[in-house]
Order: C-alpha cells, then sequence, then structure tokens
C-alpha cells in the first residue's frame, strides 16, 4: 500500500455478527477503486468478529487495526481512527452495512465535478438481515433542499459521508458528549464554520436494520440533537438556526409512539423505490 492512500475509511467496530462484518469489510476492500486505506477502531470483545477483523488485516495490507486496552466507545473509536487517517478523502463506514462495489468511483467522480464541496454522501437502501431490500432513502442534491433537509433531519445518509481532508487538519473531530447524536453535531459544526454540503444522487450503500428501523433510534437521540443544534446556533443564518432548534424541540416532546408510525410511514412510501443501479 502507498504511504498516502487517496481514500482513508474509517469505521468503528463493536461485536458485529461475524457475517456482516465480513461482508462490510469485504465491500470495502473489493471496490473498482482501490487506493484506499481502511481503519477499523475495534472495541469487540466477541471472538468471531475478532477473528474476522484480524484475518482481513493479515491478507491485505490496506487493513490497519486500532484497539486499545480499555474500549474506546462508539466516537472516541471514530477519532481514533480519524487522527491516524492519511488519505486526501475521509470515507464513513459502519460495520453492519455494505457499500456498493462503485461507491468511491462514484464519490471521486463527483469531488471533481463539484470542487466547491467539502462534504458529500449518497442514496442508501435499507436492507434486513438477509439482504433483502426493505426500503430506501433519497437524498436532496441542491444547496437549496440540502438546507431545508437539515432544517429537520440529516441530510445525509451518515455511513456514506466523504469529506475532505482539510476537514480533519483544521482540527475537527466527533464530540463525545454527544454520543447520541455526534453525526449532527458533526454537521452543524461543519456548517457553522463555512463548509460546503452536496450529496451525489446515486446509490452508495446498503443500510442494515435488523428489527424495526425505529429500533435505531431513541429518545436520547432527540435530547442530543436538540442539544447539539443549540450549541451550534449560526446567528448569521437566524431563520435556519431557529427553524432547526424549534423542530428539534419537538422531536424531543414528540410521543415515542408518534415517532414510530412516522418511521413506518417511511418506510411504507419508500418500499416501492426502485434501486439505482451502479
Amino acid at each position: 500500500m502507498q504511504n498516502k492512500p487517496k481514500i482513508s475509511v474509517i469505521m468503528a467496530t463493536f461485536n458485529e455478527p461475524k457475517q456482516f462484518i465480513e461482508a462490510s469489510i469485504t465491500s470495502i476492500l473489493n471496490q473498482t477503486f482501490r487506493d484506499l486505506e481502511l481503519l477499523i477502531a475495534d472495541d469487540s470483545t466477541n471472538a468471531d468478529t475478532i477473528e474476522v477483523i484480524d484475518h482481513f488485516a493479515a491478507s491485505d495490507d490496506r487493513v490497519i487495526v486500532i484497539r486499545k486496552a480499555e474500549r474506546m466507545g462508539f466516537v472516541n473509536a471514530l477519532n481514533e481512527a480519524l487522527n491516524l487517517a492519511k488519505g486526501d478523502m475521509i470515507a464513513r463506514m459502519d460495520g453492519d452495512d455494505v457499500s456498493m462495489p462503485q461507491r468511491f468511483e462514484i464519490q471521486l467522480r463527483y469531488a471533481a465535478a463539484h470542487p466547491e464541496v467539502d462534504v458529500f454522501g449518497g442514496d442508501m437502501d435499507i436492507i434486513d438481515e438477509h439482504d433483502v431490500i426493505q426500503s430506501g432513502r433519497r437524498y436532496p442534491t441542491t444547496p437549496v433542499a440540502i438546507l431545508k433537509k437539515f432544517i429537520f433531519r440529516s441530510p445525509f445518509a451518515h455511513p456514506t459521508l466523504m469529506f475532505n481532508r482539510r476537514v480533519v487538519d483544521e482540527g475537527f473531530r466527533y464530540n463525545p458528549y454527544y454520543k447520541r447524536a455526534e453525526d449532527i453535531d458533526f454537521l452543524m459544526r461543519l456548517y457553522k464554520h463555512g463548509y460546503v454540503f452536496g450529496n451525489t444522487g446515486e446509490k452508495l450503500l446498503q443500510y442494515r436494520v435488523v428489527g424495526n428501523l425505529q429500533n435505531k433510534r431513541s429518545r436520547d437521540q432527540w435530547i442530543y440533537n436538540h442539544k447539539a443544534r443549540s450549541e451550534n446556533f449560526i446567528w448569521t443564518k437566524p431563520f435556519f438556526s431557529a427553524a432547526s432548534w424549534l423542530v428539534s424541540l419537538l422531536y424531543k416532546y414528540v410521543p415515542n409512539s408518534l415517532v414510530t408510525y412516522m418511521y413506518k410511514r417511511e418506510n411504507s412510501k419508500n418500499k416501492n423505490i426502485a434501486p439505482n443501479e451502479v
């Protein structure tokens, strides 16, 4: 592997089932664009998960495993990987998701065509434990649509995120305090400091959900979401910040039953979205 790969992929892992972590790592190493490193910050205690990760590290020198004597926790693990990343571009990945084979080729092509964009992601399908597509998520691509989406929710599928090296060089990391909404806090701070957002409009990832998607959401997430938007209020963008703050406050007090209904309705609406072929 070159000393400085084009892309550093950061992944935080903790006891993912053997078949999930194997599929996830394979999807990165088998990318059509191969000039990359995969930094796995591993907190696993499960022997099967550790064995799979170590097997990949032993057979492909692009895989770098980070382990500590004490558990790092998800957010700190991401930061450990960021601190060691050498690539010109940084890509996020989770240990139970599957990247499409041309994901990085698509993202680099997008970056070349949109040099003004610093942070960008793409679309995803939602799959179950058997790799069956259950639903999909399509994300806005224009600056206005992205900003509107950001008022209500993240304008990105976070595991598809890629950002320019300068984000890391200028000191940005995930804040462990916002452990239930670290992605929102990270994005809010980037937006506050003038970084430009975009989305490719193409499917990049299969996002795995075992059971109900709502099970991946918790009351703590809405609480920390609101805290992140409050802490990062942008006075130079008062309409966006006020609307964002108010919506996140409402989410904070919405009954769980209503949130579950909203997610079920969204999933039902998106069931018939034909996946983009990449």
